[in-house]
Protein backbone atom coordinates (compact mmCIF):
# COMPACT_ATOMS: atom_id res chain seq x y z
CA UNK A 1 0.00 0.00 0.00
CA UNK A 2 2.79 2.43 0.94
CA UNK A 3 4.67 1.70 -2.27
CA UNK A 4 1.53 2.41 -4.33
CA UNK A 5 1.13 5.78 -2.64
CA UNK A 6 4.76 6.64 -3.36
CA UNK A 7 4.34 5.60 -7.00
CA UNK A 8 1.26 7.80 -7.36
CA UNK A 9 3.07 10.76 -5.82
CA UNK A 10 6.07 10.27 -8.10
CA UNK A 11 3.75 10.11 -11.10
CA UNK A 12 2.14 13.37 -10.08
CA UNK A 13 5.52 15.01 -9.55
CA UNK A 14 6.60 13.88 -13.02
CA UNK A 15 3.40 15.31 -14.45
CA UNK A 16 4.06 18.62 -12.73
CA UNK A 17 7.59 18.63 -14.13
CA UNK A 18 6.26 17.90 -17.61
CA UNK A 19 3.65 20.60 -17.37
CA UNK A 20 6.27 23.04 -16.15
CA UNK A 21 8.33 22.28 -19.22
CA UNK A 22 5.31 22.89 -21.40
CA UNK A 23 4.91 26.34 -19.85
CA UNK A 24 8.53 27.34 -20.38
CA UNK A 25 7.96 28.16 -24.03
CA UNK A 26 5.99 31.34 -23.30
CA UNK A 27 7.19 34.17 -25.54
CA UNK A 28 8.88 37.23 -24.11
CA UNK A 29 6.65 40.12 -23.17
CA UNK A 30 6.73 43.78 -24.27
CA UNK A 31 5.62 44.57 -20.71
CA UNK A 32 8.08 45.17 -17.89
CA UNK A 33 8.25 45.22 -14.13
CA UNK A 34 8.23 48.61 -12.36
CA UNK A 35 7.14 50.36 -15.55
CA UNK A 36 5.78 53.34 -13.60
CA UNK A 37 8.76 53.87 -11.31
CA UNK A 38 9.62 57.19 -12.94
CA UNK A 39 6.22 58.37 -14.16
CA UNK A 40 4.00 57.38 -11.24
CA UNK A 41 6.09 56.14 -8.32
CA UNK A 42 4.10 54.38 -5.63
CA UNK A 43 1.12 53.61 -7.88
CA UNK A 44 0.95 49.99 -6.77
CA UNK A 45 0.66 51.08 -3.15
CA UNK A 46 -2.12 53.50 -4.10
CA UNK A 47 -3.98 50.61 -5.75
CA UNK A 48 -3.37 48.27 -2.82
CA UNK A 49 -4.48 50.78 -0.20
CA UNK A 50 -7.75 51.51 -1.98
CA UNK A 51 -8.39 47.81 -2.52
CA UNK A 52 -7.87 46.93 1.14
CA UNK A 53 -10.55 49.47 2.06
CA UNK A 54 -12.92 48.07 -0.57
CA UNK A 55 -12.27 44.47 0.44
CA UNK A 56 -12.99 45.33 4.06
CA UNK A 57 -16.52 46.30 3.02
CA UNK A 58 -17.13 43.41 0.62
CA UNK A 59 -15.60 39.98 1.16
CA UNK A 60 -16.88 38.81 -2.25
CA UNK A 61 -15.05 41.50 -4.22
CA UNK A 62 -11.67 39.71 -4.54
CA UNK A 63 -13.30 36.91 -6.53
CA UNK A 64 -15.07 39.48 -8.69
CA UNK A 65 -11.87 41.34 -9.58
CA UNK A 66 -10.00 38.14 -10.38
CA UNK A 67 -12.78 37.06 -12.71
CA UNK A 68 -13.04 40.54 -14.27
CA UNK A 69 -9.37 40.44 -15.27
CA UNK A 70 -9.73 36.92 -16.71
CA UNK A 71 -12.79 37.84 -18.77
CA UNK A 72 -11.12 40.98 -20.07
CA UNK A 73 -7.94 39.21 -21.14
CA UNK A 74 -9.62 36.28 -22.87
CA UNK A 75 -12.13 38.31 -24.89
CA UNK A 76 -9.87 40.75 -26.72
CA UNK A 77 -6.62 40.93 -24.78
CA UNK A 78 -5.75 42.54 -21.46
CA UNK A 79 -6.74 46.05 -22.53
CA UNK A 80 -9.65 46.96 -20.22
CA UNK A 81 -12.17 46.85 -23.05
CA UNK A 82 -14.52 44.88 -20.80
CA UNK A 83 -14.90 48.15 -18.87
CA UNK A 84 -16.35 50.02 -21.86
CA UNK A 85 -20.10 50.60 -22.10
CA UNK A 86 -22.49 50.58 -25.04
CA UNK A 87 -25.84 52.35 -25.37
CA UNK A 88 -26.85 49.65 -27.85
CA UNK A 89 -25.88 46.62 -25.76
CA UNK A 90 -23.05 45.60 -28.08
CA UNK A 91 -20.05 45.78 -25.73
CA UNK A 92 -18.24 42.87 -24.09
CA UNK A 93 -19.93 43.48 -20.78
CA UNK A 94 -23.31 43.00 -22.48
CA UNK A 95 -22.52 39.41 -23.52
CA UNK A 96 -24.22 36.58 -21.61
CA UNK A 97 -20.93 35.15 -20.23
CA UNK A 98 -20.34 38.55 -18.59
CA UNK A 99 -23.83 38.98 -17.18
CA UNK A 100 -22.68 38.15 -13.64
CA UNK A 101 -19.21 39.69 -13.87
CA UNK A 102 -18.69 42.39 -11.27
CA UNK A 103 -16.05 44.74 -9.93
CA UNK A 104 -16.42 47.54 -12.48
CA UNK A 105 -17.15 50.15 -9.81
CA UNK A 106 -14.14 49.07 -7.76
CA UNK A 107 -11.80 49.51 -10.73
CA UNK A 108 -13.31 52.94 -11.35
CA UNK A 109 -12.80 53.93 -7.72
CA UNK A 110 -9.16 52.84 -7.86
CA UNK A 111 -8.67 54.65 -11.17
CA UNK A 112 -9.95 57.89 -9.60
CA UNK A 113 -7.35 57.60 -6.83
CA UNK A 114 -4.60 56.93 -9.33
CA UNK A 115 -5.69 59.80 -11.57
CA UNK A 116 -5.52 62.17 -8.60
CA UNK A 117 -1.89 61.18 -8.12
CA UNK A 118 -0.77 60.76 -11.74
CA UNK A 119 -3.21 62.08 -14.37
CA UNK A 120 -3.33 60.15 -17.66
CA UNK A 121 -0.31 58.00 -16.89
CA UNK A 122 -1.55 54.60 -15.63
CA UNK A 123 -3.85 52.50 -17.80
CA UNK A 124 -7.06 50.89 -16.66
CA UNK A 125 -5.66 47.61 -17.98
CA UNK A 126 -2.67 47.80 -15.64
CA UNK A 127 -4.91 48.70 -12.71
CA UNK A 128 -7.01 45.61 -13.44
CA UNK A 129 -3.91 43.39 -13.46
CA UNK A 130 -2.70 44.88 -10.17
CA UNK A 131 -6.17 44.51 -8.64
CA UNK A 132 -6.38 40.83 -9.60
CA UNK A 133 -2.94 40.21 -8.07
CA UNK A 134 -3.88 42.04 -4.88
CA UNK A 135 -7.20 40.18 -4.68
CA UNK A 136 -5.30 36.89 -4.70
CA UNK A 137 -2.82 38.06 -2.08
CA UNK A 138 -5.50 39.61 0.15
CA UNK A 139 -7.25 36.24 0.36
CA UNK A 140 -4.04 34.54 1.56
CA UNK A 141 -2.78 33.66 -1.89
CA UNK A 142 0.66 34.31 -3.35
CA UNK A 143 2.25 37.74 -3.65
CA UNK A 144 3.87 38.24 -7.02
CA UNK A 145 5.07 41.09 -9.20
CA UNK A 146 2.86 42.28 -12.04
CA UNK A 147 4.27 43.31 -15.39
CA UNK A 148 2.97 46.72 -16.47
CA UNK A 149 3.03 48.99 -19.48
CA UNK A 150 -0.35 48.03 -20.97
CA UNK A 151 -2.48 50.59 -22.74
CA UNK A 152 -6.26 50.61 -22.99
CA UNK A 153 -8.29 49.55 -26.01
CA UNK A 154 -11.19 51.64 -27.26
CA UNK A 155 -13.29 49.05 -29.10
CA UNK A 156 -15.45 46.58 -27.19
CA UNK A 157 -17.43 43.89 -29.03
CA UNK A 158 -19.93 41.50 -27.54
CA UNK A 159 -18.96 38.83 -30.06
CA UNK A 160 -15.40 38.70 -28.68
CA UNK A 161 -16.69 37.61 -25.29
CA UNK A 162 -19.07 35.09 -26.89
CA UNK A 163 -16.32 33.65 -29.08
CA UNK A 164 -13.30 33.49 -26.78
CA UNK A 165 -14.48 32.94 -23.19
CA UNK A 166 -14.27 29.24 -22.24
CA UNK A 167 -17.66 27.57 -21.63
CA UNK A 168 -18.62 26.43 -18.14
CA UNK A 169 -19.50 22.98 -19.48
CA UNK A 170 -16.38 22.38 -21.59
CA UNK A 171 -14.30 19.22 -21.27
CA UNK A 172 -10.49 19.29 -21.11
CA UNK A 173 -10.12 19.10 -24.88
CA UNK A 174 -12.47 22.04 -25.38
CA UNK A 175 -10.78 24.08 -22.66
CA UNK A 176 -7.35 23.41 -24.16
CA UNK A 177 -8.55 24.78 -27.49
CA UNK A 178 -9.71 28.02 -25.86
CA UNK A 179 -6.45 28.41 -23.94
CA UNK A 180 -4.30 27.57 -26.97
CA UNK A 181 -5.91 30.43 -28.91
CA UNK A 182 -4.47 32.71 -26.22
CA UNK A 183 -1.01 31.08 -26.39
CA UNK A 184 -1.56 29.54 -22.98
CA UNK A 185 -0.46 26.01 -22.17
CA UNK A 186 -2.04 22.89 -20.75
CA UNK A 187 -0.53 23.75 -17.40
CA UNK A 188 -1.90 27.28 -17.52
CA UNK A 189 -5.36 25.82 -18.06
CA UNK A 190 -5.15 23.43 -15.10
CA UNK A 191 -3.64 26.05 -12.81
CA UNK A 192 -5.83 29.02 -13.74
CA UNK A 193 -8.93 26.88 -13.27
CA UNK A 194 -8.11 27.09 -9.56
CA UNK A 195 -9.13 30.75 -9.57
CA UNK A 196 -12.44 29.07 -8.71
CA UNK A 197 -11.12 28.61 -5.19
CA UNK A 198 -12.83 32.01 -4.77
CA UNK A 199 -16.31 33.06 -5.78
CA UNK A 200 -19.73 31.63 -6.48
CA UNK A 201 -21.77 30.28 -9.38
CA UNK A 202 -25.42 30.97 -10.08
CA UNK A 203 -27.72 27.96 -10.32
CA UNK A 204 -28.25 28.15 -14.12
CA UNK A 205 -24.52 27.63 -14.69
CA UNK A 206 -24.71 24.10 -13.29
CA UNK A 207 -28.44 23.20 -13.22
CA UNK A 208 -28.12 20.90 -16.25
CA UNK A 209 -25.85 18.71 -14.13
CA UNK A 210 -28.69 18.34 -11.61
CA UNK A 211 -31.77 17.96 -13.77
CA UNK A 212 -30.97 17.09 -17.36
CA UNK A 213 -27.42 15.88 -17.71
CA UNK A 214 -27.93 13.42 -20.57
CA UNK A 215 -31.25 14.82 -21.74
CA UNK A 216 -33.22 12.30 -19.69
CA UNK A 217 -33.77 14.34 -16.54
CA UNK A 218 -30.84 12.72 -14.74
CA UNK A 219 -27.97 13.90 -12.52
CA UNK A 220 -24.37 14.07 -13.71
CA UNK A 221 -22.86 10.82 -12.36
CA UNK A 222 -19.56 12.64 -11.73
CA UNK A 223 -21.23 14.56 -8.89
CA UNK A 224 -21.00 13.09 -5.42
CA UNK A 225 -24.54 11.88 -4.66
CA UNK A 226 -24.89 13.59 -1.29
CA UNK A 227 -23.50 16.83 -2.66
CA UNK A 228 -25.86 16.65 -5.66
CA UNK A 229 -28.80 16.24 -3.28
CA UNK A 230 -27.73 19.34 -1.37
CA UNK A 231 -27.44 21.31 -4.59
CA UNK A 232 -30.86 20.18 -5.76
CA UNK A 233 -32.36 21.40 -2.49
CA UNK A 234 -30.60 24.75 -2.81
CA UNK A 235 -31.29 25.19 -6.53
CA UNK A 236 -34.80 24.05 -7.48
CA UNK A 237 -35.39 23.80 -11.22
CA UNK A 238 -35.79 27.28 -12.68
CA UNK A 239 -34.01 29.07 -9.84
CA UNK A 240 -31.84 31.81 -11.35
CA UNK A 241 -30.95 33.95 -8.33
CA UNK A 242 -29.38 31.55 -5.83
CA UNK A 243 -25.62 31.13 -5.76
CA UNK A 244 -23.37 28.40 -4.42
CA UNK A 245 -19.66 28.63 -3.56
CA UNK A 246 -17.34 27.24 -6.19
CA UNK A 247 -15.11 26.03 -3.37
CA UNK A 248 -17.27 25.01 -0.40
CA UNK A 249 -14.14 23.99 1.53
CA UNK A 250 -12.82 27.55 1.92
CA UNK A 251 -14.79 29.98 -0.28
CA UNK A 252 -13.01 33.16 0.86
CA UNK A 253 -9.44 31.85 1.05
CA UNK A 254 -7.08 31.37 -1.85
CA UNK A 255 -5.77 27.88 -1.17
CA UNK A 256 -5.96 24.26 -2.28
CA UNK A 257 -9.65 23.94 -1.44
CA UNK A 258 -10.58 24.07 -5.12
CA UNK A 259 -8.56 20.97 -5.93
CA UNK A 260 -9.95 19.16 -2.89
CA UNK A 261 -13.44 20.02 -4.08
CA UNK A 262 -12.74 18.73 -7.60
CA UNK A 263 -11.12 15.56 -6.26
CA UNK A 264 -14.12 14.90 -3.98
CA UNK A 265 -16.47 15.20 -6.97
CA UNK A 266 -18.02 18.35 -5.55
CA UNK A 267 -17.15 20.73 -8.39
CA UNK A 268 -20.10 22.88 -9.42
CA UNK A 269 -19.10 23.51 -13.01
CA UNK A 270 -18.72 20.73 -15.54
CA UNK A 271 -15.49 22.36 -16.76
CA UNK A 272 -14.00 21.91 -13.29
CA UNK A 273 -15.26 18.35 -12.90
CA UNK A 274 -13.69 17.56 -16.28
CA UNK A 275 -10.20 17.84 -14.77
CA UNK A 276 -10.74 14.35 -13.34
CA UNK A 277 -11.45 12.91 -16.77
CA UNK A 278 -7.97 13.50 -18.15
CA UNK A 279 -4.93 11.64 -16.81
CA UNK A 280 -2.58 14.64 -16.70
CA UNK A 281 -4.99 17.07 -15.10
CA UNK A 282 -6.17 14.34 -12.72
CA UNK A 283 -2.60 13.78 -11.52
CA UNK A 284 -2.13 17.50 -10.88
CA UNK A 285 -5.44 17.70 -9.01
CA UNK A 286 -4.46 14.68 -6.93
CA UNK A 287 -1.10 16.18 -6.04
CA UNK A 288 -2.76 19.45 -5.02
CA UNK A 289 -4.97 17.69 -2.48
CA UNK A 290 -1.84 17.38 -0.36
CA UNK A 291 -1.40 20.44 1.84
CA UNK A 292 2.37 20.30 1.40
CA UNK A 293 1.86 21.22 -2.27
CA UNK A 294 0.63 24.72 -1.46
CA UNK A 295 3.92 26.42 -2.31
CA UNK A 296 4.05 24.57 -5.65
CA UNK A 297 0.54 25.77 -6.46
CA UNK A 298 1.33 29.34 -5.45
CA UNK A 299 4.39 29.44 -7.72
CA UNK A 300 2.45 27.86 -10.57
CA UNK A 301 -0.49 30.22 -10.21
CA UNK A 302 1.69 33.32 -10.13
CA UNK A 303 3.50 32.19 -13.29
CA UNK A 304 0.24 31.42 -15.11
CA UNK A 305 -1.28 34.77 -14.12
CA UNK A 306 1.74 36.54 -15.58
CA UNK A 307 1.30 34.50 -18.77
CA UNK A 308 -2.39 35.39 -18.93
CA UNK A 309 -1.63 39.06 -18.32
CA UNK A 310 0.35 39.13 -21.58
CA UNK A 311 -2.60 38.17 -23.80
CA UNK A 312 -3.11 40.67 -26.62
CA UNK A 313 -1.57 43.58 -24.76
CA UNK A 314 -1.36 47.03 -26.29
CA UNK A 315 1.88 48.90 -25.66
CA UNK A 316 3.81 51.87 -26.99
CA UNK A 317 1.52 54.02 -29.14
CA UNK A 318 -1.14 51.32 -29.55
CA UNK A 319 -4.25 52.14 -27.55
CA UNK A 320 -4.77 54.95 -25.07
CA UNK A 321 -4.66 55.95 -21.44
CA UNK A 322 -8.17 56.82 -20.32
CA UNK A 323 -9.02 59.10 -17.41
CA UNK A 324 -12.19 57.05 -16.86
CA UNK A 325 -12.39 53.32 -17.47
CA UNK A 326 -16.12 52.83 -18.00
CA UNK A 327 -16.93 55.31 -20.75
CA UNK A 328 -19.57 54.78 -23.42
CA UNK A 329 -18.21 53.99 -26.88
CA UNK A 330 -21.41 54.46 -28.88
Amino acid sequence: MASQKIERLLLAVLVVAGLTTMSSGTTSSPLQYDYYNATCPGVEEVVRTELVALFGNDSTLPAGLLRLHFHDCFAAGCDATIMLKSHNGTAQRDADPNSTVRGYEAIEAIKAKVEAACPLVVSCADIMAMAARDAVNYTMGPAYQVETGRRDGNVSRKEDALRFLPPADGNVSVLLDYFAVQNLTYKDMVVLSAAHTLGVAHCPSFSDRLYNYSGAGDVDPRLDAAYAANLTAACPAGNVATVQPLDPVSPYTFDLGYYQTVYNREALLASDAALLDDSLSFAYVQLMTNGSSLSIFFDDFAASMINMGRIGVRTGTDGEIRATCSIYVD
